[in-house]
């Protein structure tokens, strides 16, 4: 030990300085290419990096073109080759007719922290509510994570009948009520929503239309229903596969089913925001 001692007090201060640099770089590359890793599931939602509300109306989402180049398969590599992510399924559906809600079931190469308790991707922490940034094979994808392999998800699928009313009131023009007759005409009994993979979510299984009422009020005073034959109120039952959260029914993930809120319908022909009248629960 004294031997050690005389040595190292021999040594110059370049000697020491080189010395510290490569203890350093092979605690470095020991940390870097030695850690244990391993593979996780996760669900990766493309196009979002927050989870603040944002109204379903706005155009957030991904455009049809960029969702159309994905592909399962998909892969992200490291410098040496190793699989940083790979999409093992893609779910997607028309929130606009401009945009797609799109979800990639990935599986990300992740190291285990077990002081935290906690899953870091690319040196970042892998959590439900996380942005994300992939590169699969010359896209670039940012996106939010939904899940995570090994979290809870509470939340459970129903079958609902909810009945709705397509409505364009404006107060200000009485002769407005109802729908133009070509909507009316487009909407047809049989029609469904689906996802990419075939799944129903929303099928119209009964449609009434009537000429559009409205409210008139006589030059004495009284109160008249009359109808505009050149208006329709449209009536629409609807089968919904709906995902429960708590003690309530939502539909494309973020969308409530509740009595006087509308819900989209977006088919390959036509676009409309329904409103709910009624909502029972089949199963």
């Amino acid at each position: 030990m004294k031997k050690l001692i005389a040595n190292i007090a021999k040594l110059t201060l370049t000697d020491k300085v080189l010395i510290f640099c490569a203890i350093t770089f092979i605690a470095f590359f020991a940390y870097a290419f030695f850690r244990k890793s391993t593979y996780v599931n996760a669900i990766i939602k493309v196009g979002e990096e927050s989870i603040r509300f944002e109204p379903y109306f706005v155009e957030t989402g991904t455009r049809p073109w960029f969702a159309q180049l994905f592909f399962k398969g998909m892969k992200e590599t490291d410098g040496l080759g190793r699989v940083n992510a790979e999409v093992l399924s893609i779910r997607s559906y028309d929130t606009l007719p401009s945009r797609k809600a799109l979800y990639l079931t990935t599986k990300v190469r992740v190291v285990y922290n077990r002081a935290s308790n906690q899953y870091t991707f690319k040196g970042l922490p892998l959590t439900v509510g996380s942005p994300i940034r992939l590169n699969l094979e010359k896209l670039y994808v940012e996106g939010l994570v939904t899940f995570v392999e090994g979290v809870e998800d509470k939340r459970t699928k129903s079958k609902l009948i909810v009945e709705t009313q397509i409505r364009e009131e404006t107060p200000a023009f009485p002769d407005s009520s109802g729908t133009s007759e070509h909507i009316a005409n487009a909407l047809i009994k049989g029609d469904m929503v689906k996802d990419d993979q075939g799944n129903i979510i929303v099928k119209i299984i009964d449609k009434k239309v009537e000429n559009a009422k409205r409210l008139v009020i006589t030059s004495d005073g009284r109160s008249v229903i009359q109808t505009n034959p050149l208006r329709r109120d449209v009536y629409l039952t609807l089968e919904v596969n709906a995902i429960k959260i708590g003690d309530r029914y939502y539909i494309f993930d973020d969308v409530p089913l509740l009595v006087g809120e509308k819900i989209p319908i977006n088919t390959s022909t036509i676009s409309v925001w329904p409103e709910v009248t009624k909502i029972n629960i089949e199963q």
